[in-house]
């Protein structure tokens, strides 16, 4: 069993310093000091560097089959899909473990990437975990987390405030103030450059619970630096396990 405990070489350190600080409890400013490689199990996607077209193909149809059975379809985008991978050097998809490729599929699909992945899309939500825009950060993600809910978490209000002096500096807090369904939250962000604090996906499960809707938030990564977010029941994350053999974590 793999769990999605982004176990990565030192080139994809970015997903580290983002899931890994999530998964650790740290916030942005403690994520420089947890950048290691992390041991596991390991097989390249292919067993050497050079990737099948057969195998490529047969891997991308079957995770896309399995998706659809979880409510996700994509099938419609395989092509495309795996004409993307096909445009990458070899060498380098070679390299790749298959929970890599099916993570970078996944942000694809979870982004609307791919044309053909509309209806996929809506049940996913893809955000990357360092943000241009630092002043909007969390109202972006917010809005993410209530499309994804299809109605049973409506978030309105949203507000951020950080001071000047903080900004100029690049660390600090951001305070996040949003409604709920009607019920108002704070949230105090640690506010390190332009890094997301991934303890707000913790919060958001905690709102969450308090709205008594049996679902949660659930996380993957596509191996680099993208959050992937799932709003699903205990049962459908169990459900995943079985299908695709990776383990969601809940924040």
């Amino acid at each position: 069993m793999k769990r999605w405990g982004f176990r990565r070489k030192i080139g994809t350190i970015l997903c580290q310093i983002g899931i890994c600080g999530l998964l650790m409890g740290c916030g942005p400013s403690d994520m420089g000091q947890i950048i290691k490689n992390m041991p596991g199990d390991r097989e390249n996607f292919g067993g050497n560097k050079e990737v099948t077209v057969m195998e490529l193909e047969v891997f991308v149809h079957e995770s896309l089959e399995k998706l659809q059975k979880l409510g996700i379809d994509a099938l419609e985008a395989e092509e495309n899909i795996v004409n993307q991978f096909h445009s990458m050097p070899q060498d380098m998809v070679g390299d790749m473990e298959s929970e890599e490729i099916f993570g970078l599929m996944l942000g694809g699909i979870a982004s609307g990437f791919y044309p053909g992945t509309e209806q996929a899309a809506s049940k996913i939500y893809a955000f990357d975990m360092e943000v241009p825009d630092t002043l909007q950060m969390y109202t972006s993600f917010l809005e993410g987390i209530s499309r994804i809910a299809e109605g049973e978490l409506e978030i309105t209000d949203i507000e951020e405030v950080i001071s000047e002096e903080e900004l100029e500096a690049g660390t600090g807090t951001q305070i996040v103030r949003f409604c709920c369904n009607g019920k108002a939250y704070e949230y105090e962000a640690e506010y390190y450059y332009d890094w997301f604090d991934a303890r707000m996906l913790a919060f958001m499960n905690q709102v969450i619970a308090e709205q008594d809707t049996g679902r949660c938030l659930y996380v993957a990564s596509d191996g680099y630096q993208e959050c992937i977010v799932f709003y699903r029941t205990e049962e459908w994350a169990e459900q995943f396990r079985r299908e695709l053999g990776v383990e969601l974590d809940r924040p």
